[in-house]
């Protein structure tokens, strides 16, 4: 910045002066900043109008262009204290009888109390505390039954396996369970462990096991090396393969068969190899599956292809006859078909997109070549915003030779008598005060004979819930339990007193009612006009808001000179006024209230309106704006004594309300779609011209931005001025008295 002389010589205030000359300039500055502040504020304005429009189209507008969604029923119990019901639109009317046998409940473990810590000098035992070494407690008899190298098995939700090492604790033992999905925790005041499942339900039994409880276990190194081996067959991401589930593909039990036979000593066979890699690809087929997926997921389909679509839709005659709801379904899956061919064709061609590209072809080739990080993070996949590790997949040869590797060094420990050994595991988990279980049996004391009894430990195993419901006999996990569209909410048994339950007949019949809930239907036709009501009348206020002209931005000196109440009703006026005629605004009322108030053709070859099923806007307030009433609803201040038309048909005529309202409703979806389209000016999903409007201030900020670089040199223009004339009226002077001292 150069020297300022500020009037010295000349005795000018120069600050007011180019203080005064700038003034105007800086004016023009301060439009563009208000011009910026307005258009921030109609930004805010319509980003909360958005919200509630598209909230309003994905639930309610969403539900309601459906049929099915008409058609709700109720249920009514004759016996709430042991039973309450409801029910599902799909459920059957009629009378249904149902006996309640047994309620579902969680499996419980009492560990039996833990004998303690052999002292130092041998002579008693110290209390155990979370951190105390498995391979230190005792059991009931004062033996250490815990060695380095043991691994627990506890299955819960999830299987999970602790191997004990010298350092292993009781917390650790704990944790371990609560990984498994069990409730746990070691009380050091009673010295037990208690465990128990989460969820109710014999389905969700858990089980603690040591080595696979009796059978010969493993040595140290053989344990290793099939742990080793059920990793590079991705073990853990296997399907159980239990009898109760039906899975494609290698699974866990088919892995479990080869470790079993492996205990006796054998080595591993070649089927044993193929059967190993099959697993390692059914669970990589599952990984690539997952990429494809979220690939496809990532595919947009434009215009033309959504158009082509629907084309291909209609003309197939049997597309034509479906229900409304059928047929959105119906596109909804051709779009997803179009999706994962995209999809298929990017994986199978890389950039080029062919036709007819096949989803299986897709996944196999993955499978085969594997995925890497690098593959995942290009543009045309799923980019950088990808969860890299999900999807990491090493090639088929890869993961051949991985299992290759581990079979050869698990046999290499066979020929060397280091894989099994004659190993007991079968009282291990006396020192906890556990034994192995697997959740099938009530109580231990029947096992009191075997090596592995825990004195003091109590079991109660998962029940299910299980109801005779019109003479068939259904189980549940869950004391509510879900028949045919009917959800019963159990509350206790009905077993007659003085009864043992051993036959049907000993428990007493509670009849569940089903029926027709027209008031139901009502009251969600009734809460969608509500909502509808209230965004139509915060847009309406919007657009007929009063002029704000004379109110510009307050600058900080006017700001400062009022009150903060002031200041907000200034601001509040200008906001409220932002819409006000605004032609997009305009736009979105009109069409909402065009599809509502159109027409359409019932199967009984009617036309029908709002206005037919006594839904009308009012006959007496024109400046509603076409706000929609129910004539004759107890909650409408003007036609609250008119005959409710609308109720009257629900009770008469439901088929013809459930097609008028969903048709209309249908029209009203369609209508906000098309608004919400992505376009030059606007994204996706979005109502208003928020592109445009980013645009728009960008433009603002750059040309602030500019002033402030032009009104800075301005400055520094007129202050160069002012100082040379300091130096030349200062250059003058000093002339002038050098000449006077010369002349006198």
């Amino acid at each position: 910045m150069a020297i300022r002389m500020t009037g010295l010589t000349s005795g000018l205030d120069t600050e007011s002066i180019v203080n005064a000359l700038m003034s105007a300039q800086r004016t023009k500055k301060t439009k563009v900043e208000n011009k910026k502040q307005k258009l921030e504020w109609k930004q805010e304005v319509w980003k909360g109008l958005n919200t509630k429009l598209y909230g309003f189209y994905k639930d309610s507008v969403s539900k309601l262009r459906f049929q099915s969604n008409y058609t709700t029923k109720k249920a009514t119990s004759a016996n709430t204290s042991k039973l309450t019901a409801t029910a599902k639109s799909s459920a059957a009317s009629g009378t249904y009888q149902v006996k309640v046998k047994s309620l579902a409940s969680a499996q419980y473990v009492t560990g039996a109390k833990i004998k303690g810590v052999r002292n130092s000098d041998g002579t008693g035992y110290d209390d155990a505390s979370t951190h105390s070494k498995l391979i230190d407690l005792c059991d009931s008899d004062g033996k250490q039954s815990f060695a380095a190298g043991t691994k627990i098995k506890i299955k819960g939700t999830k299987e999970v396996e602790i191997a004990v090492t010298d350092s292993t604790t009781i917390s650790d033992f704990v944790d371990k369970c609560k990984e498994a999905g069990l409730n746990a925790t070691f009380d050091a005041k009673q010295q037990r462990i208690f465990l128990s499942s989460q969820k109710s339900g014999e389905t969700n039994k858990f089980s603690v096991t040591v080595d696979g409880g009796d059978v010969t276990g493993f040595t140290v190194d053989g344990r290793q090396a099939i742990s080793e081996l059920k990793s590079v067959a991705r073990y853990e991401a296997l399907d159980a393969g239990d009898d109760t589930s039906s899975v494609a593909g290698t699974t866990k039990k088919d892995v479990d068969a080869i470790v079993e036979k492996l205990r006796t000593g054998n080595s591993i066979t070649s089927d044993d190899v193929s059967t190993l890699k099959s697993a390692s690809d059914t669970a990589a087929k599952k990984t690539a599956s997952s990429f494809f997926e979220a690939l496809a997921e990532k595919q947009t389909l434009d215009d033309t292809e959504v158009n082509n679509i629907k084309s291909t839709l209609e003309n197939d005659s049997a597309y034509t006859s479906l229900s409304d709801e059928e047929k959105t379904k119906k596109l909804d899956a051709a779009k997803q078909a179009k999706k994962e061919e995209k999809a298929a064709s990017l994986i199978l061609n890389g950039n080029t997109t062919t036709a007819n590209a096949s989803k299986e072809d897709a996944i196999n080739k993955l499978t085969t070549n594997g995925i890497t990080s690098d593959y995942i993070k290009q543009d045309t996949m799923l980019g950088n915003s990808a969860d890299t590790a999900n999807y990491i997949l090493d090639s088929k040869t890869d993961r051949d030779k991985a299992v290759d590797d581990k079979v050869t060094a698990y046999n290499t420990l066979v020929t060397n008598g280091k894989a099994t050994a004659s190993y007991s595991s079968s009282t291990a988990l006396k020192s906890l005060g556990l034994q192995s279980f697997d959740g099938t049996k009530e109580y231990v004391e029947s096992d009191k004979s075997s090596d592995n009894y825990a004195p003091g430990m109590v079991l109660t195993k998962a029940a299910s819930t299980e109801v005779v419901y019109n003479g068939a006999t259904l189980k549940s996990d869950n004391t509510s339990i879900d028949i045919a569209g009917v959800t019963l909410n159990l509350l206790g048994t009905t077993l007659k007193e003085g009864a043992t339950g051993a036959n049907d007949s000993d428990y007493e019949t509670v009849n569940v009612t089903v029926s027709n809930d027209t008031d139901g239907v009502y009251d969600s036709i009734k809460e969608f006009l509500t909502e509808y009501n209230s965004i139509l009348t915060t847009m309406n206020t919007y657009y007929n808001a009063g002029s704000a002209s004379g109110y510009e931005v307050l600058t900080d000196e006017q700001k400062e000179a009022m009150s903060d109440d002031e200041v907000e009703k200034w601001n509040n006026k200008i906001k409220d006024s932002l819409l006000r005629r605004d032609s997009t605004l305009s736009g979105i009322i009109s069409s909402m209230k065009t599809d509502m108030a159109g027409t359409v053709t019932a199967s009984n070859g009617k036309k029908y309106s709002l206005a037919n099923l006594g839904i009308t806007t009012s006959a007496t307030n024109y400046n509603e704006g076409g706000l929609l009433h129910i004539k004759g609803d107890e909650d409408d201040t003007e036609f609250s004594e008119s005959t409710n038309t609308l109720k009257q048909m629900l009770e008469d005529d439901p088929d013809t309300v459930k097609e008028v309202l969903s048709g209309i409703v249908s029209n009203l979806y369609d209508g906000l779609t098309k608004k919400m389209g992505t376009s030059r000016l606007s994204s996706t999903l979005t109502f208003y011209n928020d592109k445009e409007m980013a645009s728009q201030l960008s433009d603002y900020k750059k040309e602030i931005s500019d002033w402030e670089s032009k009104l800075s040199t301005m400055e520094e223009r007129y202050y160069s001025q002012f100082t040379a004339m300091e130096k030349s009226l200062a250059s003058l002077q000093s002339q002038q008295n050098s000449l006077s001292q010369y002349l006198s």
